[in-house]
């Protein structure tokens, strides 16, 4: 239910996003009916032609037209040759190249009567793309090639990506689809980190194309329903309609006729919009080939033979090629073989045409040829550099000799001067790291003497004041007494802590042997309370001059602290033993009693085993803690030697 919900969410977004055009056109809409003026109008006919132009495109010719009178009438060259711009773009999708072409020249000119050498660049890329659709793929090539390095020296990456994107649409056309591939993928990677979604919507398109000519049908499904989703989000009605028709072919391929049906009189609804004459006969070229699926061969028959005089007039020898293909198996199916034979023959002309084997041998060369007359250019540039500093070297020999000498003596003396520098360098860094231990160690030491005289002296006072209170009120009630023991026994172990505390602070570090005796200290204090129990301690002496810092070291005894009060308190043992040693890289340290025991998985624990394991995990060790019933408890914990 929840994936249902968040697809009815992402196509609620992208539904509301697909609107954005539309939004656009309406906003402009209502600031047209505010009589704006004649300048601005102007403006907004322009943007409307463009903005139209993947929606309708009798609406985008009508403010075309529009926008071109009233560039005309105000005398403004830029606005005309960007309305020519446009229109050469509304041509182009009603597949009228003849006229696109026109346009787009018009626009040239201006631009170059203007100077405008960026605009006239985009002109001929525009240009390459109507060369690229007629089968001229030698001037696309040359025009796309010369556009990618003018915008790659201008660093305008998204230009250069565009162009990359229309090369390999290119190379789509020259059936060289692992070279397309790459090219596309590089151009869909920038633009999905960019967001730039209008772009995705058109090279998803194209990636859908060149994975259907690898026949991998599966994945080119993918690209085309993801062209789809972007096409639909910025409102895209013409690639939408191009993205379905492709996915209807792939149906009708599959034989699922209702399907690919379906697909078709969708796109045949969205292509009356824009009113594109190529994408109609297309559309019937389509047509025909279910019509052949469902063997219905004289409709079929009829429909190719309306529709090859426009695909000839046009020079689209793809679909020219596809219509002689289907019309060969119709008359064999009709039994006229002279047809079949005529047909047969036409159709290898009109593939060798689409194919244009030798085309694409010459274009794919070109961009080689391009990179090298790159690279030979550069090569005569230093040539000629190379026979200028020839001409001069001999008058300069003696000045250059001179100048390696005393570039040598100043090289040598700065080199002399830098490891001096450099040797002062360290030695500063030495006596500031110097001074900053020393004022650390000035700092612990005032610290660990205010907590020594201060709050020591303060918890003695205490202690004292205790004992005289009791010395002096010997009839005190029995549980005044025993509250007033308990708050001396604990103010005297705050005192113990405190000077372990001081310890700890006073040094950076210190080694084992520094622990032992402080382990010691603690266990006779313990033994002499404590005289029924035996307590035995042990540490390798292999580990007795490893140091270890003051956390680590604090850390290991506080735990042995509390594992040893705790088997005081609640073990009832007789013996306990603690024990330090090494593993090979492991310092391993254990506390094991003889006592009563406890059952693990029935106990909760209490705040002193917490304590000890959270104690050990923070200087990345193991804890673990082992108990049976009358047979006592060990607890045994490790970390790595630093």
């Amino acid at each position: 239910m929840k994936k249902i919900i968040l697809l009815l969410l992402l196509l609620f977004c992208f539904l509301c996003k697909a609107q954005n055009a539309q939004d656009i056109i309406i906003g402009l809409k209502k600031e047209l009916a505010t009589k704006p003026d004649e300048k601005r109008r102007a403006v907004i006919y322009s943007d409307l032609t463009w903005y139209y132009g993947n929606i309708a495109i009798d609406s985008s010719m009508y403010y075309g037209d529009k926008a071109l009178n009233s560039a005309i009438k105000l005398n403004d060259s830029t606005l005309m040759a960007q309305v020519y711009s446009d229109l050469g773009s509304v041509y182009f999708k009603k597949s009228d190249y003849s006229k696109s072409k026109e346009s787009y020249l018009k626009a040239y000119a201006i631009r170059k009567i203007r100077n405008d050498e960026k605009g006239m660049v985009k002109i001929n890329v525009n240009l390459a793309n109507i060369y690229q659709t007629q089968g001229n793929l030698r001037a696309a090539m040359s025009n796309y090639l010369s556009a990618y390095e003018y915008f790659s020296k201008l660093k305008e990456e998204n230009q250069v990506v565009l162009i990359k994107g229309n090369i390999g649409a290119l190379y789509y056309e020259m059936k060289d689809y692992t070279k397309a591939l790459k090219y596309i993928n590089e151009v869909i990677k920038y633009f999905e980190i960019n967001n730039l979604r209008e772009n995705l919507c058109r090279n998803y398109l194209t990636k859908g194309n060149v994975l259907l000519a690898m026949k991998d049908t599966l994945e080119s499904v993918k690209a085309y329903n993801k062209g789809l989703i972007y096409c639909n989000e910025v409102g895209d009605k013409f690639t939408v309609s191009k993205c379905k028709n492709n996915l209807a072919i792939v149906k009708q391929a599959q034989n699922k006729i209702a399907e690919s049906k379906k697909l078709f009189d969708e796109v045949t609804v969205q292509r009356k919009d824009y009113n594109s004459d190529g994408a109609s006969y297309k559309k019937k070229l389509n047509d025909s080939y279910t019509l052949l699926l469902e063997k219905k061969y004289l409709e079929a028959k009829k429909i190719l033979l309306a529709i090859n005089p426009y695909f000839i007039e046009k020079k689209l020898d793809y679909e020219l090629s596809t219509s002689y293909k289907y019309l060969v198996p119709i008359y064999a199916k009709l039994n006229m073989s002279d047809s079949v034979i005529h047909y047969q023959t036409l159709y290898e002309r009109a593939i060798e045409n689409a194919v244009k084997i030798s085309v694409v041998k010459e274009t794919a060369e070109l961009e080689t040829k391009y990179q090298t007359a790159k690279k030979e250019k550069l090569i005569l540039e230093k040539e000629i550099e190379v026979k200028k500093k020839n001409n001069l070297i001999y008058s300069l020999l003696i000045i250059a000799l001179f100048i390696s000498l005393v570039g040598f003596l100043i090289y040598r003396q700065q080199k002399l001067k830098n490891t001096q520098q450099e040797q002062e360098f360290k030695l500063k860094e030495a006596i500031s790291e110097i001074e900053n231990q020393n004022n650390l160690h000035e700092q612990r030491l005032s610290i660990s003497r205010d907590l020594h005289d201060n709050i020591g002296a303060q918890l003695t006072f205490i202690i004292s004041s205790v004992d005289n209170l009791q010395f002096a009120n010997q009839k005190l009630d029995t549980k005044i007494n025993t509250q007033l023991s308990k708050i001396s026994n604990f103010t005297k172990s705050t005192i113990i802590e405190l000077r372990d505390t001081i310890w700890a602070m006073n040094s950076n570090e210190f080694t084992f042997e520094d622990l032992r005796s402080r382990i010691f200290n603690f266990i006779e204090k313990a033994q002499s309370s404590q005289e029924n129990i035996q307590f035995n301690f042990t540490i390798s002496d292999a580990i007795s001059d490893l140091k270890i810092s003051a956390l680590l070291g604090i850390s290991i005894y506080r735990t042995i602290q509390e594992a040893v009060n705790n088997a005081i308190k609640y073990a009832n043992a007789s013996t306990i033993n603690v024990a330090i040693n090494q593993f090979e890289n492991l310092i391993e340290i254990s506390i094991i009693d003889n006592g009563k025991g406890f059952d693990l998985d029935n106990t909760v624990s209490g705040n002193g085993l917490l304590n000890m394991r959270k104690r050990i995990e923070e200087i990345d060790g193991k804890f673990e803690i082992n108990s049976i019933i009358n047979k006592g408890t060990k607890i045994n914990f490790n970390f790595k030697k630093l």
